[in-house]
């Protein structure tokens, strides 16, 4: 008999464990149904560092002082330089084209002629204005007994007769045709021998000491590119890889009415006189170097919302926003700098401020949610 009493012990201990693990069990299961209460975000650790942003825009160039050189008068076409081809460099004065200015020597002579008669004409009127106040006795006499009236129209005749001859002369002094500035030929409307009309046009040139390229700027770009403009360091590079130095022009006073950009027209010296030429009319990059920041962070693309801000995970493992200004921009991540750091709750690791991105953001997350994060691998 005395063998079941160590049976029965052992039994009683095997009830009490099983027991035991009954009553564990269920706190097990609800502590695992709390943690699972808190949302998982995948977070990347993104490190704080000094950061030379160089920003890539795109631009237009357009001709400086594009302009049309046009016939001031009716005449044959006597003398053309043979060398004036389109993308031909010429210097301000360069003679371009004679006109014929026979008929306008013709005009000019009967221009003097006028002016002769108009002086002429005057002297007449004085003369005679002379006898007739000394022979009117009356005070009360007409203006027009004194001659006044006739005076004043024998002098508007004269300056009138002035003004032609200064017009003909004008015109004659224009047969010569002159590059107004230093210019590059853009397009010859003559040839040889041709007769032109009042107005038509002989040349189409811009500028060639200069080439303007005109940059559209997003609002969020404005704040951190206008901060560059006071020591502007500018690159305008073509399809080719050819690269130009660029210098502000100016900002635009307004802002465009449909898509609400800025715009900054950029000049660029002498764009003509190298072996590649940067022409107008062509989609360019402008490459721009900003100041050197030093609370700059690296982060995917997709953890910018569209409002402009990422969402940080802080040290109690709940979610923040923080406002954020993009300084360069990428295929799949952004640099990026924190507006206001003053709610930043920052960790260190191996002496870096490092902050704890929400990858992909979603738009139910709330400020002061609790969450468990998941960290990617991400450099």
């Amino acid at each position: 008999m005395k063998p079941k009493r160590p049976i029965l012990i052992g039994g009683l201990l095997l009830a009490s464990t099983i027991a035991l693990v009954l009553l564990l069990e269920p706190e097990a299961s609800l502590a695992k149904q709390i943690e699972q209460k808190h949302q998982p975000v995948t977070i990347v650790n993104a490190h704080t560092e000094r950061y030379q942003p160089h920003v890539t825009l795109i631009g237009t160039t357009s001709a400086r002082w594009q302009s049309e050189l046009k016939a001031q008068s009716n005449a044959e076409l006597i003398w053309l330089d043979d060398r004036l081809e389109p993308g031909v460099l010429v210097k301000k004065g360069a003679l371009l084209a004679k006109l014929d200015k026979t008929a306008l020597l013709a005009e000019r002579d009967q221009a003097l002629t006028a002016i002769k008669q108009a002086e002429l004409q005057l002297q007449k009127e004085q003369h005679e204005q002379t006898v007739a106040l000394k022979m009117l006795r009356s005070k009360s006499s007409s203006s027009y007994a004194r001659k006044e009236p006739q005076i004043a129209a024998a002098k508007a005749t004269l300056t009138q007769a002035k003004s032609a001859y200064l017009n003909t002369q004008k015109r004659l002094d224009e047969t010569l045709v002159r590059a107004p500035f230093d210019a590059v030929i853009l397009k010859r409307a003559i040839n040889p021998g041709q007769y032109v009309e009042q107005a038509q046009r002989l040349f189409e040139i811009a500028a060639s000491d200069s080439l303007d390229v005109v940059v559209p700027i997003g609002e969020q770009q404005w704040k951190v590119i206008s901060e560059a403009f006071n020591k502007p360091h500018i690159l305008v590079r073509d399809r080719q890889n050819q690269s130009w130095p660029a210098t502000i022009r100016y900002v635009s006073p307004k802002a465009d009415m449909t898509t609400r950009q800025r715009q900054v027209v950029l000049a660029v010296s002498k764009p003509y006189e190298t072996t590649t030429r940067l022409l107008p009319n062509q989609q360019v990059n402008v490459e721009v170097s900003l100041s050197p920041t030093t609370n700059s962070i690296k982060i995917p693309a997709s953890s910018l919302t569209r409002d402009g801000q990422i969402w940080i995970v802080n040290n109690r493992n709940q979610l923040t926003t923080e406002s954020v200004t993009v300084l360069q921009q990428g295929d799949d991540e952004l640099w990026v700098q924190i507006a206001d750091t003053g709610n930043q709750v920052q960790a260190s690791i191996q002496g870096e401020s490092v902050h704890k991105i929400v990858v992909y953001p979603l738009l139910s997350m709330q400020q002061g949610l609790d969450v468990t994060p998941i960290e990617e691998n991400y450099k």
